[in-house]
């Protein structure tokens, strides 16, 4: 089979890569002049699976509602009548309730950790390299309920045996040097 992927960044590349294996012809195209110049660039390399979280969390309705009304909103809604696009905030609202979201979450961190499984054996089997940064990150909290809010995304990451963990003050510093000035963090 002849196969067209759109998009030279990681995925596009790895999907080429996997379909060429099973010996498909793979022609990949992008619009910049280099692989891996857009999203898979933006995102500096790093892989966070245990950052995986489902949009369609509690409570937001209400934020989406909030930002409708920013100048430069993140969510735009056009006044038309399109009946995907009703269904589709259907099952959105549907799964803004707790149970949903940890069932979901559950979901995605385990294809997330299966796809970083792949991507590590893809580069030994392959010899890729790119900067490669699978050292966590920070999140940093500046309010207490957001912390409490935390706690429970930090529950469904023990479940899934995915190394995390909270961190005070001095102890961010220490991993984060450049968070001692305000414009670094």
């Amino acid at each position: 089979m002849k196969i067209i992927i759109l998009g030279a960044g990681v995925i596009g590349v790895t999907s080429a890569w996997y379909l060429n294996s099973l010996g498909h012809e793979v022609i990949v195209v992008d619009r910049q002049p280099e692989p891996g110049l857009e999203t898979s660039f933006a995102n500096a390399g790093q892989v966070s699976p245990g950052y995986s979280t489902p949009w369609a969390a509690p409570g937001l309705p209400m934020k989406a509602i909030g930002w409708m009304m920013q100048r430069h909103s993140p969510l735009v809604i056009r006044k038309r009548i399109d009946f995907a696009m009703f269904r589709w905030m259907e099952q959105l609202l549907k799964n803004c309730n707790a149970h949903a979201y940890d069932i979901n979450k559950g979901r995605m961190l385990r294809v997330a950790e299966y796809s970083r499984d792949c991507l590590d054996a893809l580069r030994e089997e392959t010899g890729l390299t790119y900067d490669d940064r699978q050292r966590g990150l920070i999140q940093l909290f500046r309010t207490e309920k957001q912390i409490d809010k935390a706690y429970h995304d930090m529950k469904l990451l023990s479940d899934s045996a995915i190394p995390h963990e909270l961190l005070n003050v001095n102890q961010i510093l220490e991993h984060e040097p450049a968070c001692r000035t305000r414009a670094g963090c």
